[in-house]
């Protein structure tokens, strides 16, 4: 059999221990947010069920967030206690070496890092996009116009090649002050003014205005005015002009990459989403590393037990944090490669934790 009686009781009791540390620690954040959003809760008047749907969303934020923090406590507690009920050692007596004792553990954290990769690229976009909703709208009572409604649009459609909306309606797909202009080798070729814009049939009119031609061997021009006509130079859709209340992080990894293929037609700099896009990679992996760190501390007990396991966690937690912090901000600056902003701070945990299992009492 793949697991054996010993690797279901290893399983077993770190799966239990996940589950108990996934509950605590949920209910932990859900408390300290609920201080903090207390006051709109009350001034709002916000009915029991509206705040109950809204921490349903907010725990799956939780635990798109926070899951390889929850792997990294429940393999510090489970392995310690083991190791503190003799079990390791009996374990080891029996002729099983540290790495097999590993292994169960190692094998169902990378299902749990699969599925928490599937789960925040295809399935959190959409929820976190209605507890977005119902903290804007809701709870805080923000108008929707002010999301609908997007003001002096700018946009480049290649290279010498522009247009600008005074004003753009994404739910009626219209906008007012429209202007496009063409000008190759910053020449003048095509300038559009037009009143209105507007999207229908999957495709853009531009209606009450007029098209002045410039000829690129003399200053001849030529001027038509026009009650429609179709602006076929325009790919943008209308959800592409909209204000995104999600940030990059939040978005889902197919939509991250469209938005930055949008940024990089516009021309407009994406160095910040690119980071963001091959995090969502690397971050799901953490989960396994951390088993190579934790493993072999609280394979070995020491005095203190579950409290000196907590504080090493914590330890833990706090230098990936902070060293993950470092390495995107410094992506997002452009100063180091987008790759190394990603995968650098899992590069330096998957030495630290090889390290530490080669060298740990097998």
């Amino acid at each position: 059999m793949f697991f054996r009686v010993l690797d279901r009781y290893i399983l077993r009791y770190y799966l239990m221990t996940f589950g108990v540390v996934m509950i605590a620690a949920l209910l932990t954040i859900v408390v300290i947010n609920m201080v903090d959003m207390l006051r709109y809760f009350v001034e709002k008047r916000i009915a029991l069920a509206v705040i109950a749907e809204y921490y349903v969303y907010f725990s799956g934020w939780a635990i798109k967030s926070f899951t390889p923090m929850f792997v990294l406590l429940a393999s510090l507690f489970s392995v310690t206690i083991l190791a503190r009920r003799q079990e390791v050692l009996a374990m080891k007596a029996s002729g099983l070496s540290l790495y097999r004792l590993t292994w169960p553990i190692f094998a169902i954290t990378i299902v749990i890092a699969a599925g928490h990769f599937y789960y925040s690229e295809y399935l959190f976009p959409e929820w976190n996009q209605r507890r977005v909703d119902m903290k804007e709208f809701v709870i805080r009572d923000r108008p929707r116009q002010s999301v609908t409604i997007v003001a002096n649009v700018r946009r480049q459609i290649e290279p010498g090649s522009f247009y600008t909306l005074e004003r753009f309606n994404t739910e009626r797909r219209e906008g007012q002050g429209f202007k496009l202009l063409t000008s190759p080798n910053n020449r003048l070729a095509k300038f559009i003014v037009a009143e209105r814009l507007s999207y229908t049939d999957n495709r853009w009119l531009a209606w009450k205005g007029s098209v002045r031609s410039f000829s690129e061997t003399d200053t001849t021009e030529t001027y038509l005015a026009f009650d429609t006509l179709s602006v076929f130079e325009i790919d943008d859709r209308p959800a592409d002009l909209a204000r995104r209340i999600s940030k990059p992080e939040d978005m889902g990894l197919v939509e991250l990459q469209n938005y930055i293929n949008l940024l990089n037609r516009v021309g407009a700099p994406y160095t910040r989403e690119l980071v963001d896009l091959k995090l969502k990679y690397s971050f799901p992996v953490t989960s396994v590393i951390v088993i190579l760190i934790t493993v072999p501390f609280a394979a070995n007990p020491r005095r203190g037990g579950v409290a000196a396991s907590f504080a090493v966690g914590a330890g833990i937690a706090l230098a990936y944090f902070v060293l993950f912090k470092i390495s995107q901000s410094t992506g997002y600056n452009a100063r180091i490669d987008p790759d190394l902003a990603a995968w650098g701070v899992n590069g330096l945990f998957l030495l630290v934790g090889s390290v530490l299992m080669l060298t740990a009492r097998k």
